[in-house]
């Protein structure tokens, strides 16, 4: 088993890619630490890993709050002794109605005149709330999250540590600039921070996925969800799966020369 004995944190596990990540290290040999804000979600998920014969335990914490994930690595730490492995996974997506109805309109103008000649508007009709919670759950749990790893895994002188990107990040969604401005400013910490601290054995990675069929995709109106599939020219949308096969190699010690590394499955769609 690639991961026997190491303990690994994924936040946001109860669903998604999150669940897919856990329940596969667990599969490897890991002890799992669950985190998400729906308790019965992350119950779910450590029962699923229970019944196959592995080990799990939930913490509930709101990673945007720097206090709440204090708390959550204080009581984690109490049951184990080390952390080896963070996935910091745990995310939300949200598209407002005037969002998606300027997608429709400009998806409208280019069926029937070859080319937009208005904008979505997303940056434009955005509040100040929305721009804040995409920020504070992104960027700063991850951060957080980041900063209560390290000061654990700096000391043992190991230590995996997993950003979960985007292709937004990367090259930019039209309709999403917070979600966008939050995944590229994971990236630039994922790069500063990995070149520090691995002089103390700790690999820091990101995974910056395309679109992958999860429930966070479950803003997408149809349409948004046809035009992105006919954009990726493996002609689909990923799988959970093919996101977990990828946090298994750089939670291993295959990854072992692989430091601050954006690694982007996306079927093409950003190249």
């Amino acid at each position: 088993m690639k991961l026997n004995g190491r303990v690994a944190l994924v936040t946001g596990a109860g669903s998604g890619l999150g669940r897919q990540i856990a329940v596969r290290f667990a599969n490897e040999g890991a002890s799992l630490v669950i985190n998400d804000l729906r308790r019965e979600s992350a119950e779910n998920v450590a029962s699923e890993i229970r019944s196959a014969g592995g080990n799990a335990m939930v913490l509930v914490a709101d990673v945007s709050d720097s206090v709440e994930v204090g708390a959550m690595f204080e009581e984690m730490l109490e049951t184990h002794p080390r952390l080896d492995i963070l996935v910091n996974n745990a995310g939300i997506a949200l598209l407002s109605d005037a969002t998606k109805q300027g997608f429709s309109r400009v998806m409208q103008e280019v069926q029937s005149v070859g080319r937009a000649e208005t904008t979505i508007g997303a940056a434009r009709d955005m509040t100040d709330s929305q721009w804040r919670r995409t920020l504070s759950v992104h960027l700063d749990g991850t951060f957080y999250c980041l900063r209560a790893a390290l000061r654990v895994m700096e000391p043992q002188g190991y230590g995996k540590i997993i950003n979960m990107a985007s292709i937004a990040g990367l090259a930019g969604l039209p309709a999403s600039p917070d979600y966008s401005a939050a995944k590229a400013g994971i990236i630039g910490l994922t790069k500063s921070v990995a070149r520090d601290v691995i002089a103390r054995g700790i690999y820091v990675n990101a995974i910056a996925p395309g679109f992958i069929d999860t429930p966070l995709l479950d803003v997408m109106d149809p349409m948004m969800r046809q035009v992105i599939t006919a954009q990726t020219p493996i002609g689909r949308l990923g799988t959970a799966d093919e996101i977990a096969s990828l946090a298994l190699y750089l939670a291993s010690d295959e990854s072992s020369f692989t430091v601050g590394q954006v690694i982007s499955a996306n079927g093409g769609y950003y190249v």
